[in-house]
Formats: structure tokens, C-alpha cells, sequence
């Protein structure tokens, strides 16, 4: 790492470095619904990840759904288009929807999302996506679900934690163990990252990623980005959840929650970490980036 890499790291005491690999990327048009396997990450002024959780499902009470109550929405594979979303799933004919609302098309709507600051649901404004959108839901999950294309500040609001990142090997360590209570292994698509990092050495350890202070790498335009702040990814039942069928199946949550408890005694399950994005630059897969470590 040169003089301007190492830069970006003052103030920070003493650290261990690694390098990893980007070895894929995902953004999830349509929060709870399946991941998009994507070339890069683009991250705008205000640090998030272009296209990611801009839309969202609601129920007939306008609560936000999720996979751990409406597994189905696995089925529902969004894509990005310059102007369009496009959703598809099944045997159904693909859906195309603008991604930005002209004039007052779209009925605005108030979306209850629980709020953990203040432990409760809390109303976040969008456009509601039209009776096509509903009947594509229903007609894949058999449920009363609506799509909901949030405004900015719903986005900004709801999605505390910009980006999500696990490793291979903290995702191996979770297959031997599932391998050994006689379940089958999982694909990252369980465990909804946007990054998935892979170690370049031979000691590269199962959850490294719990350790990383910062990640450093040089984007498309020769910058020098980062990113930053780590926080524990707690986890709920969602990795149950097979990608390609839609229905829940048990042991998965119970393992993560065992390899958690042996790494945190008597705190809440953990599996990745949340990390904060640059203002600006890119993400790109294949990418070698340097860790950081606090051991």
C-alpha cells in the first residue's frame, strides 16, 4: 500500500493488514426480494449503492414485507435497466416498471417500516407501483402484497447499513458445519451480501471480516476509496429461506447462531458486517483490496 493508500489510515493506532479479492457483488433492487449479481458497485455523493433497496413490498396493512414471514418473495428476481425496473419470476410474463414516476403517475402511499431507534413501525413515504405490479405479486406468492418505490429520504431512513460484506471463508466454516449436522451446504444468496470477500493467503481465517477496521482499494478512476465503520450484521431467519424454491427450511439460523455464540457468548446471532461506502466512486468485482484488522 503506498503513501497515498496509507493516507487514508491515519489517526489509526497499530493494525494488521491482508489482502482480499471482490469476488462477487450484489444489489437488491427490491429490498427482500432476490439479490442482483452485478460488474460493479456505484456509490453516489451520499454514500449508498446505486439501485439498491430504492423499492419494497407491503402487505394488505401496509407493513413492509419481508422473506422471514412471505418467503416467496425469493421468487421475485428484480433487474436494473437505465429507466425501467423489470421484475420477473416463474413461468410470468417479466414486468416492466419506470424507475422514476413521471408527474403524479403512482399513488403516494405511507409504508409502515419498523424503526429500531425508536422500536416501532414508523410511516416512510413512497409511490405506490399500480395494480400490474399487485397482480404479479400476487399471481408468484399467492399473497395480497403491493410494490412501493420509496422517495429519497425513505431510503436514506430505512437503510441504516449501506453496505453488507461476508467472506468465503467465514461462508465455508458455516458449510463444514452444516455438513456436519447432515444439512445441505448454501450459496451466499442466503446470507444477502453486497460484497462477498475472499482472502489471498493461505492464512486467510473463517470471519476476518469481523476484525476489518477498513477495506482500501483503488476504484475505476485510479481513487483511493474505502470503506468504513464496521458494525455486527445480526441475524434473523431469513438465511432459512431456500433462494430458489421460496419456502423456509430449518437448521440454517440455528447453525449461524452456534458459530456465533462461540465467537460472541450470550450475544445476539452475527454472520458479516455492515460497512459504510465512499462518497462516490465505484466497486468493482475482481477488485484486490486491503484490509485493515484489529485484532
Amino acid at each position: 500500500m503506498d503513501r497515498e493508500a496509507a493516507a487514508l489510515g491515519e489517526g489509526a493506532t497499530e493494525f494488521s493488514t491482508a489482502q482480499a479479492r471482490v469476488e462477487a457483488l450484489y444489489v437488491y433492487p427490491v429490498k427482500s426480494c432476490a439479490g442482483l449479481r452485478v460488474p460493479a458497485l456505484r456509490f453516489d455523493a451520499e454514500g449508498r449503492i446505486g439501485g439498491d433497496r430504492e423499492w419494497i413490498v407491503v402487505d394488505a396493512r401496509g407493513e413492509l414485507a419481508w422473506q422471514g414471514s412471505h418467503p416467496k418473495l425469493a421468487l421475485v428476481r428484480p433487474a436494473l435497466l437505465p429507466d425501467a425496473l423489470l421484475l420477473r419470476g416463474g413461468a410470468l410474463q417479466p414486468l416492466r416498471l419506470a424507475r422514476e414516476p413521471l408527474g403524479d403517475s403512482g399513488a403516494w402511499v405511507d409504508a409502515l417500516i419498523w424503526d429500531p431507534a425508536e422500536r416501532r413501525m414508523v410511516p416512510r413515504r413512497g409511490r405506490d407501483a399500480g395494480a400490474l405490479a399487485a397482480q404479479f405479486l400476487r399471481e408468484l406468492t399467492g399473497e395480497d402484497l403491493r410494490l412501493v418505490k420509496l422517495d429519497r429520504d425513505a431510503v436514506l431512513a430505512t437503510a441504516p447499513n449501506p453496505l453488507h460484506a461476508v467472506s468465503v471463508e467465514s461462508l465455508a466454516e458455516l458449510n463444514d458445519h452444516l455438513a456436519a449436522q447432515g444439512l445441505d451446504r448454501i450459496d451466499e444468496r442466503r446470507l444477502r451480501p453486497n460484497v462477498l470477500l475472499r482472502g489471498l493467503h493461505e492464512a486467510s481465517m473463517p470471519f476476518m471480516e469481523e476484525h476489518v477496521m477498513q477495506l482500501v482499494w483503488r476504484d475505476d478512476a485510479g481513487t483511493w476509496r474505502r470503506l468504513v465503520s464496521p458494525t455486527a450484521c445480526e441475524r434473523c431467519i431469513v438465511p432459512n429461506v431456500d433462494p430458489d424454491a421460496g419456502v423456509a427450511q430449518s437448521g440454517i439460523d440455528l447453525a449461524i447462531a452456534t458459530l456465533s455464540a462461540q465467537r460472541f457468548p450470550g450475544q445476539a446471532s452475527r454472520f458479516g458486517v455492515y460497512l459504510s461506502p465512499p462518497a462516490g466512486g465505484s466497486l468493482t468485482e475482481g477488485t484486490e483490496l486491503t484490509m485493515e484488522l484489529d485484532f
